[in-house]
């Protein structure tokens, strides 16, 4: 106890942390002040208020970094693309990216910026040891938020003023008991006995004339918010090191990784020989269920292949002799045959079908995987050894990054416009209605060129009425209208302002 205190007091001493935590309990608020309404309105309520408040946070752990000497113009290998994913939210509201950044933003950013701190950064390998480090470090946090408290019950009140600290320590007991009583304690009682909820109904009535409980509750969510900001800051920047498990020069058995590779080889070649027939389609069946298995069988291979082609390079690469290296690039260039494959039937499947999220990631995934593999085939040129597992983290962060500050559901609308023009289109415009009010002013632009109208061969084939042939689009505009319109000026971004003016 006297140990964590004395830490408390020596830290509430340094110019330094009393920055780190002023600069914290500032973004807390500023989330708290714009960014409440998530709670209630959900992904439609981040816009341009959510990219500053990333944008802070951003610039909040760059600058600690820069105050620990650990920043380095290398560093912007990530920090821009985690800025353009943060900017994202001031740009679109693609829904679909919006719920992916709740996943990619924060597992990017913790990885990329432990590795910042490395002191070797440049040249340190990432292996399993590597990612065992990064996750120990994600939860560290935990053992610093007491330490955290007591700095800001230091930074408020100093420990020279011992009457002032028992005072804030009561204050601090009082309102425990009053947000545990008022959050969880009398309300399960309250619905034990309808007499005592209806005393408790007086109760709160009488303190809502003098407070409010939202404000009870942004109060509560401000201070947690600063203390758990301070308190990953203070574990994230703390000096990061860790040994090396797997000599680099370290060689696997010759015979059995000889085997391994070589009777999968003879596997795939086997399974390219029996599936040529489908690899090269030059149409695709009418049924919908007959092309779709089609091409997503050929994805799954994809995906599969993928797969097992990084797992086998990053157990034997550089760790067998140099025949069985052969072996490796033989792989590669036979799953990048079946990645061109994949590539025509998914460029077939859009061409009769239209675009979709599910089509556009898709389509993406493949042009990743391809980037993939003709590196690997490269790496196997090069003497120098490199670092896949850190190569595919780069790309993909930059991949992703590029993704989302691109016009995704622009792009899938006027494709799907020029599509359905085309004869033997057999795509439903109306399925577009999944997408959100980023297309709300080229559905009114498209609605008055009359473009909108389904197919009309499509409808024929399909036995359906001619009545069908335009959908109503109306309700879809009046909905996205009213999301717009029920936005705060903060929470807008720039599609939405685009459509205002």
């Amino acid at each position: 106890m006297k140990h964590t205190a004395a830490i408390a007091k020596t830290e509430d001493l340094s110019k330094s942390t009393i920055m780190q935590l002023a600069l914290c309990a500032g973004l807390a608020f500023y989330g708290i002040v714009f960014l409440w309404n998530f709670f209630e309105r959900g992904i439609f309520a981040l816009g341009i208020n959510a990219s500053v408040f990333l944008a802070l946070c951003l610039w909040l752990f760059v600058w600690t970094l820069r105050k620990k000497g650990r920043y380095s113009r290398s560093d912007f290998a990530w920090i821009i693309p985690i800025a353009l994913i943060m900017a994202s939210y001031a740009f679109y509201d693609n829904l679909f990216l919006k719920m992916t950044n709740f996943l990619v933003l924060p597992i990017s950013f913790v990885i990329f910026y432990n590795q910042a701190v490395l002191p070797d950064k440049k040249t340190k390998p990432w292996d399993f040891e590597f990612i065992l480090k990064v996750i120990g470090r994600l939860f560290s946090f935990f053992k610093d938020i007491r330490v955290v408290c007591s700095s800001y019950v230091n930074l408020i009140l100093p420990a020279r003023k011992a009457k002032q600290r028992i005072a804030a320590r009561i204050l601090m007991g009082l309102i425990l008991f009053f947000a545990l009583a008022f959050t969880i304690v009398i309300p399960l009682l309250s619905a034990a006995d309808t007499i005592f909820a209806e005393k408790m109904q007086h109760l709160y009535q009488l303190i809502k004339q003098f407070i409010s409980p939202l404000c009870i509750y942004k109060l509560i969510a401000l201070a947690v918010l600063s203390v758990v900001l301070a308190a990953v800051l203070r574990a994230w920047s703390r000096d990061f090191h860790y040994k090396e498990k797997e000599k680099q020069n370290t060689n696997i058995d010759t015979i059995v990784s000889g085997i391994v590779l070589g009777g999968i080889l003879v596997l795939y070649i086997l399974f390219l020989w029996v599936q040529v027939h489908r690899l090269w389609v030059g149409t695709l069946p009418f049924d919908f269920k007959e092309t779709e298995d089609l091409v997503k069988s050929g994805f799954w291979q994809l995906l599969f292949l993928s797969l097992l082609n990084i797992a086998i390079y990053f157990f034997t690469y550089r760790k067998t002799v140099a025949q069985l290296q052969k072996l490796l690039g033989a792989f590669t260039v036979t799953s990048l045959l079946l990645l061109i494959s994949a590539g025509y039937r998914m460029t077939m499947y859009v061409t009769y079908y239209g675009f979709s999220y599910e089509k556009f990631f898709a389509s993406y995934a493949i042009l990743y995987c391809a980037v993939v593999f003709i590196w690997l085939i490269s790496r196997l040129m090069m003497k120098q050894r490199s670092d896949i597992l850190k190569f595919l983290a780069f790309l993909f962060i930059w991949m992703y990054a590029l993704v989302t500050i691109f016009p995704v559901e622009q792009t899938i609308m006027r494709t799907n416009i020029v599509l359905a023009q085309g004869d033997g289109a057999r795509l439903r415009l109306f399925e577009m209605t999944m997408l959100s009010p980023d297309v709300l002013g080229l559905i009114r632009q498209y609605q008055q060129q009359g473009k909108l109208r389904e197919p009309v061969g499509y409808l024929a084939r399909e036995g359906e009425a001619k009545s069908k042939e335009e959908f109503d689009w109306n309700p879809w505009i009046e909905r996205q209208e009213k999301v717009v319109e029920d936005k705060k000026w903060y929470e807008l971004n720039v599609m939405n302002i685009h459509y205002l003016q």
